[in-house]
């Protein structure tokens, strides 16, 4: 074998770096499929996800038990005001550190975020025009 034919001896860090952590084929990720379908948004795909995470919630199955123990004690619709409310709160997003909110209530001094329309700015906008 001469010096060129032969390879040169693979550096064992090299190798383990560029190795994939687990085995997944392209071809098995089916992404042409998905990008159509984040492109195309449709009603279908939001219900089937939403359908999807409402099975897989164990709060919604605690909720079910609740409200049929509420319905047994003739408590059924009170309990599902309460479940209403509940579910508002669960949603309700935490904001990050130094992000506003879109009332201006809970920022600090009550400011308001850029585009959202004030009674001063309504009060300016009127004047300018003369009406």
């Amino acid at each position: 074998m001469s010096a060129a034919q032969r390879k040169p001896p693979k550096d064992k860090a090299k190798d383990k770096a560029s190795k994939k952590p687990y085995h997944i084929k392209r071809a098995d990720l089916e992404l042409e499929d998905y990008q159509l379908q984040q492109e195309q948004k449709s009603f279908a795909l939001l219900a089937t996800r939403g359908f999807n995470a409402l099975i897989h919630s164990r709060q919604f199955y605690v909720y079910l038990l609740l409200q049929a123990i509420a319905a047994w004690f003739k408590l059924g619709q009170g309990f599902l005001c309460v479940g209403i409310l509940w579910m508002m709160y669960a949603n309700t997003g935490k904001r990050k550190a130094g992000e506003k909110s879109s009332w201006s209530v809970f920022n600090e001094g009550f400011e308001a975020i850029e585009g959202s329309t004030d009674m001063e700015a309504l009060e300016r906008e009127m004047r300018s025009r003369g009406l």
